[in-house]
């Protein structure tokens, strides 16, 4: 996942690690940020593999040397094959539709298309698991009351948000299918 923001990231140009690094931790979200132990060996393999070039910029204060990273055409290349390869359903499925969505600019119609598809299948799955939860709930009964009304309660604001999510999602696929 944070491949993809990398190269994604560098689509728009040129940037230094610490820039990268702060537009990574607003992106990921207050809840999870990306530690320079985990960004700078990223960095590093892509470099090595000849997805990125590195180039050394002295820094106007502090004389400095900052590290300017850019793309490569192998990284490019590696950038699309992310972008399409297929969604699975694990805790990182919303981070990284979301990472893929911001980069919708630099890919055809039909992986943008195929990443949301995929995403509404994701949510679709999520909405049945949790009616099907709610119905053996419901009709087992378990004890003590307070406690199951208390997770219908929850299972309820979780079939709000899907619900919302899956109207989104609908909504954006038959946008981007209108589009010439």
């Amino acid at each position: 996942m944070y491949e993809l923001f990398v190269l994604g990231e560098l689509m728009t140009g040129e940037k230094h690690g610490y820039m990268l690094q702060e537009i990574l931790k607003n992106a990921a979200g207050p809840g999870r940020q990306i530690s320079s132990g985990t960004l700078y060996p990223l960095l590093s393999r892509l470099v090595d593999s000849g997805q990125i070039h590195l180039r050394h910029e002295e820094e106007s204060e502090g004389g400095r040397l900052r590290k300017v990273y850019a793309l490569t055409e192998a990284g490019r290349v590696r950038f699309h094959e992310l972008m399409e390869e297929p969604l699975e359903s694990n805790t990182d499925t919303e981070r990284l539709i979301n990472f893929k969505m911001v980069y919708f600019q630099y890919v055809t119609k039909d992986v943008r298309l195929a990443c949301l598809k995929q995403y509404l299948n994701h949510l679709q799955t999520i909405r049945k698991y949790v009616k099907n939860f709610e119905t053996q709930l419901i009709s087992h009964k378990p004890e003590p009351a307070k406690q199951r009304n208390q997770l219908l309660r929850v299972f309820d604001h979780r079939l709000r948000v899907g619900e919302a999510d899956i109207e989104w999602v609908t909504e954006e696929i038959e946008r981007i299918e209108r589009e010439e």
